[in-house]
């Protein structure tokens, strides 16, 4: 009885050593890396484009009475595409194994030292830095080959892309009839 008592205090006092072994393993470090300074950095990007995608679809000469829905339109599809695109390129599947690669390229202590510096630097330059490892861009840029190869397909059948898409076809349209009207101005 007295052993077992010992044997439970004991597994007690280890558990936060144990615990923060854990969340120290290089593993668990290459996943915070991703988490927080790749996916952060390609999320970023991807809302950057969709951003400059969406303005693009607004054309100069909107009718004062077709503008807001036109806008409201162009920043649902805009959503829609971010929303899109980063679940598609956030594959869990891939994710995994592109941790796998991190904790492989990197040892535990610079992992560390990456997230340590996650809150002070430049995200674009970190991730640069995190990036730098050998394989790793390769393996990212292979990934976004995949997603690209099938991208309209994967488009297509997305329900709320396709949806936001339509929304900003009908207000294109509902706009170039108010341009067609007689007196319509802009």
């Amino acid at each position: 009885m007295k052993r077992a008592l010992r044997v439970a205090l004991l597994m007690l006092l280890l558990l936060p050593v144990l615990a923060q072994a854990a969340a120290d393993s290089p593993g668990n470090l290459a996943a915070q890396v991703n988490a927080q300074i790749v996916l952060r950095q390609v999320n970023n990007n991807v809302a950057m484009m969709a951003d400059g995608l969406g303005a693009g679809f607004l054309p100069g000469d909107l009718p004062a009475a077709c503008e807001p829905a036109t806008r409201a339109a162009v920043a649902s599809m805009s959503t829609a595409l971010v929303r899109f695109m980063q679940e598609t390129f956030n594959d869990p599947a891939y994710q995994r194994g592109f941790e796998q690669l991190l904790g492989s390229a990197w040892s535990a202590q610079q992992l560390q030292a990456f997230l340590d510096r996650s809150g002070d630097e430049e995200l674009g330059v970190l991730n640069a830095e995190v990036m730098s490892a050998p394989g790793l861009q390769a393996a990212q840029d292979a990934h976004m080959a995949r997603l690209t190869q099938a991208a309209d397909s994967m488009m297509d059948a997305d329900p709320g892309l396709q949806k936001a898409l339509a929304e900003v076809n009908s207000a294109q349209q509902h706009c170039d009839a108010a341009r067609m009207e007689p007196g319509a101005g802009t």
